[in-house]
């Protein structure tokens, strides 16, 4: 049974601005920030995550960009910040100022490229929850951390961390399940987050999911929010046919470049988006004709 969550069940993954040369564009933040709020109409958002290139930034600009954002947003409104770092330290350096600049969460991800252990990786994660209040969901992302936050490891994780309060799952939906069974009577206090939108209503309806931070809701935010508002009211068919036509829109993005996609259709439409750090580049001349159609 669902019981009290620690996270709204959708929020916008934003990304985060920079200049063409890579530098991080502080000056656009306030303003990007307003037009999530105001023209997407996002009722939460995850600060520097995967799609806000976070390791394209220094620990002290990651922090900078915390403060900034916290600054804008109208009060209560639920911010969670990525804390991923290549160091435990830097990890709880970044969770503790998330903390500070009055953050609702914390999500936390697995060192990249590093392949920590089973082992490894729980002690990463307590090492960061011992440092904050902050309530804190891990990221799972095996494909591109090369390394998975196994089932055993998230329960026996939760069982000694207890702001450790849920999962964003983009590896192997089958762990959903999983955990929950391991969790037991725990499971409801967990939110279970997924991060690809085109998959959420199988997500929600069949593998125990209970949330999204929407990657397309950067580029279709009534549809995301429309879809995620159908299927939490019981109205699957409505749901499922929402994002089943958001299908090929979001192949056009990833084909595209996706990051790179976002920031262009956000530029076209007035955001201070900025620009993926090189090597990245702009979408091609080619996509940027299929792309100009989503704006």
């Amino acid at each position: 049974m669902l019981q009290q969550q620690q996270f709204i069940s959708y929020s916008i993954a934003m990304v985060t601005p920079f200049t063409m040369d890579g530098d991080l564009c502080t000056e656009s933040i306030p303003e990007l920030v307003n037009f999530y709020i105001n023209k997407l109409e996002a009722p939460g958002l995850l600060i520097s995550g995967s799609t806000g290139e976070q390791h394209c930034m220094t620990i002290a600009e990651r922090k900078q960009l915390y403060q900034i954002v916290a600054d804008t947003v109208p009060n209560s409104f639920p911010l969670y910040a990525g804390v991923a770092a290549f160091k435990t330290k830097d990890a709880i350096e970044l969770a503790q100022a998330a903390q500070k600049s009055g953050f609702a969460g914390i999500m936390l991800g697995v060192p990249p490229y590093r392949l920590p252990s089973q082992r490894e990786i729980k002690q990463y994660v307590i090492d960061v929850a011992k440092s904050t209040k902050l309530p804190i969901f891990l990221y799972n992302n095996p494909g591109g951390n090369g390394v998975q936050i196994e089932p055993e490891t998230y329960a026996s994780i939760a069982n000694v961390a207890t702001n450790v309060y849920g999962l964003k799952e983009v590896g192997n939906p089958g762990n959903v399940t999983k955990v929950k069974e391991l969790l037991g009577d725990k499971a409801g206090q967990h939110t279970f987050f997924t991060g690809i939108d085109e998959e959420y209503a199988e997500a929600y309806t069949e593998q125990g999911y209970t949330g999204i931070t929407s990657v397309a809701g950067n580029v279709f935010p009534k549809e995301m929010k429309q879809a995620v508002n159908y299927l939490h009211s019981n109205q699957t068919e409505k749901g499922k046919e929402v994002l089943t036509s958001l299908v090929p829109k979001i192949q056009v993005l990833l084909d595209a470049g996706l990051l790179q996609s976002i920031k262009y259709i956000l530029r076209k439409r007035g955001a201070p988006a900025g620009f993926c750090p090189p090597p990245l580049m702009g979408p091609s001349e080619e996509y940027r004709a299929r792309l100009d159609t989503f704006v």
